[in-house]
């Protein structure tokens, strides 16, 4: 079954809830994310369908067709989210190794957050959707911002864990470096140390789940049709997808409100989910860069 990170960090031990708060703390659309653990620990193995022969209707006493799914077999391997932390022995001796660590880990866990959705956004659902032709472009040059459809799909699309190292460590471990005693990093500093080390993936095995507007800025908004098509090409539902975007785009789209951008007052302060475009929730983030992407050439 798929669960929030905040879902499996609950069910491990309250040191990983509070690692999982500051992961999400400024990362909604991590917080928002399902997870399903890998097939191989550090890698999954799925199927990627290309062609459904499905059963159909014949006449009584005729022979049933025969029902075939193509598909290839295919690999992902997880990527390793975490770093190390060092105070130096005279620092550590000032304020306490312990005391040390524990300031510095929730800042650093927040980056980490950002940086890994920000890796989502850029390198995962934004070229998948270019890629599978599922991106429009709203008509913008220079200084653009962009927006995505996602429907989750367990074993399609999803985040992926390792539960080995779930089960053995939590979602992040962490480690004191050299047993907690005396070492020398790289810079010949005397001091303690910590690695911080969790493994997280993201699969997209299916092309009709993610569509995007690309090319957006203040004066080329996109257009009511464009959501509209956005959404079908994801084959959006209620249920299971989330537009993603930076709040200013969101603030441009006010001119449709009362029509088919509807307020959700009463999640103002839930995952930043401010509205709905017929139904289907946005999601914003300041992880999407703020009006500073490159124009995309579409084919």
């Amino acid at each position: 079954m798929s669960s929030t990170l905040k879902e499996l960090a609950i069910a491990l031990s309250k040191k990983q809830e509070h690692y999982v708060d500051y992961l999400t703390n400024e990362s909604p659309i991590l917080d928002n994310m399902r997870f399903e653990a890998s097939t191989h620990g550090l890698w999954n193995a799925y199927e990627e369908v290309s062609k459904i022969d499905g059963a159909g209707f014949v006449d009584i006493n005729q022979p049933l067709p025969e029902m075939e799914v193509d598909s290839s077999l295919k690999k992902i391997d997880l990527s390793i989210l975490g770093g190390e932390i060092f105070v130096p022995e005279d620092k550590a001796a000032v304020i306490g190794v312990s005391e040390y660590f524990s300031k510095k880990i929730p800042i650093l866990l927040k980056h980490a957050g950002e940086t890994a959705e920000k890796k989502i956004i850029y390198d995962n659902f934004i070229p998948y959707a270019i890629g599978n032709g599922k991106a429009v472009s709203a008509g913008a040059a220079d200084k653009c911002y962009s927006m995505v459809a996602v429907r989750f799909i367990p074993g399609e699309v999803i985040g992926l864990y390792s539960a080995k190292n779930i089960n053995r460590h939590g979602i992040l471990d962490s480690t004191p470096i050299n047993g907690a005693q005396l070492y020398k990093n790289a810079n010949g500093l005397l001091g303690y140390g910590v690695r911080i080390k969790g493994y997280i993936g993201m699969q997209l095995a299916n092309p009709d789940a993610v569509s995007a507007i690309v090319n957006i800025s203040a004066d080329k908004i996109p257009t009511a049709e464009q959501i509209d098509n956005m959404l079908v090409d994801a084959k959006a539902t209620p249920a299971s997808t989330y537009i993603f975007c930076h709040p200013k785009v969101l603030s441009m789209l006010n001119k449709y409100k009362g029509n088919v951008l509807q307020t959700m007052t009463g999640d103002m302060d839930v995952n930043r989910s401010f509205a709905a475009w017929n139904g289907i929730r946005f999601i914003t983030s300041y992880n999407f860069k703020n009006g500073e992407e490159d124009a995309v050439k579409l084919a």
